[in-house]
């Protein structure tokens, strides 16, 4: 019984995953849908049947305090960081067969 929770859980997590949202959302869909979202691409690599888009989008999160639940003098507080997103398509005759998403954080 253990073992079915584990597995649903896991099912559960694996479908709600951003990978899998963007996946739904863009999978199937034409190039200029995907460009209205992001603006144009920052790469395109052509293979023989396939094209390869690299969307980019750039997030700023600003620094905030972390709650200890204690009083302390001292708040710890996480930096500012940019959060760098990106999208790598795959498309075959205009149509996006698959997507990748790979993010990175800078201080």
């Amino acid at each position: 019984m253990k073992g079915l929770l584990i597995l649903l859980i896991a099912v559960l997590f694996f479908a709600c995953s951003t990978q899998r949202k963007i996946q739904k959302t863009y999978i199937g869909q034409p190039v200029s849908v995907m460009e209205k979202k992001f603006g144009e691409a920052k790469i395109l690599f052509k293979k023989s049947a396939e094209e390869e888009y690299i969307f980019e989008k750039k997030e700023y999160l600003k620094s905030t305090e972390i709650s200890q639940h204690k009083l302390t003098l001292d708040p710890m507080i996480t930096p500012q960081v940019t959060k760098i997103s990106m999208y790598h398509v795959t498309v075959v005759d205009g149509i996006i067969t698959k997507i990748e998403i790979e993010e990175e954080y800078e201080r």
